[in-house]
């Protein structure tokens, strides 16, 4: 079973689970974002969405952390069921920023509302399920990470509008991204619930990024989710 936690520094969340786990939400991620030539807006959100799924797939090769987790084996157990068996279960994980799993968990609200719209979609869809969990537990984890007043009001917020991903400037992610990054973890701690509006609402700072993007990409005459910022990314994190 997947779980999500903040990391000890705020940075991120650590999502883990076993090779299945991973299997499954990569899986459910690809066939969700699955999008036709009509949905074009929305390649610049899906690209986002798709480069963490990128990142836990990796997760499942074995690429970045390996973690043991008891099973709930033990030796009574055992002894009843005359076998000899590992107590724990080797479990993978991978640290995603916060900024970053928010706008993913926010999108793929929108890519279930488009899923829906197909002639294959009905509720008991595995998929969508999965997604939905997957949700469900970064959500939980973020309630653990605010203040009770800042959670209820960003979820009451969230419930009654969230801003479309349709041609969203997504390089404005790598923007806070790196902000974040640069923040102590105190000023993690008092930010991100301002970071988590930022994601789900466009504010005056996004509007004004997303006019200057497309001023360029008019000029260079190149799709608004292809524009390229000069943005380096520290090569190590400290989680």
């Amino acid at each position: 079973m997947i779980s999500i936690q903040s990391t000890e520094n705020l940075t991120g969340a650590r999502i883990s689970g076993d090779f299945w786990d991973f299997d499954e939400l990569v899986h459910a991620i690809h066939h969700i974002t699955t999008i036709d030539e009509s949905d074009s807006p929305y390649e610049g959100a899906r690209i986002r969405v798709l480069s963490v799924c990128y990142d836990i797939r990796h997760a499942a090769q074995g690429d970045h952390n390996i973690e043991f987790v008891m099973n709930g084996m033990h030796k009574d157990i055992m002894k009843s069921q005359n076998v000899i068996v590992p107590e724990q279960n080797v479990y993978l994980s991978v640290e995603i920023l916060w900024p970053e799993l928010l706008f993913t968990t926010i999108a793929l609200n929108e890519f279930i509302q488009l899923y829906k719209g197909r002639n294959n979609f009905h509720y008991w869809n595995l998929h969508m399920t999965t997604i939905q969990k997957f949700q469900a537990n970064v959500i939980d984890c973020l309630k653990d990470s605010l203040k009770s007043q800042d959670f209820k009001l960003f979820m009451s917020m969230i419930q009654l509008h969230q801003t479309s991903i349709v041609d969203y400037a997504i390089q404005y992610i790598d923007l806070l991204n790196l902000k974040f990054i640069h923040m102590s973890l105190e000023e993690r701690q008092a930010s991100l619930s301002t970071f988590a509006y930022k994601i789900a609402f466009k504010d005056t700072e996004y509007i004004a990024f997303k006019k200057q993007i497309l001023k360029t990409a008019s000029i260079i005459k190149s799709p608004i989710y292809e524009m390229e910022l000069s943005l380096e990314y520290p090569e190590e994190i400290e989680w």
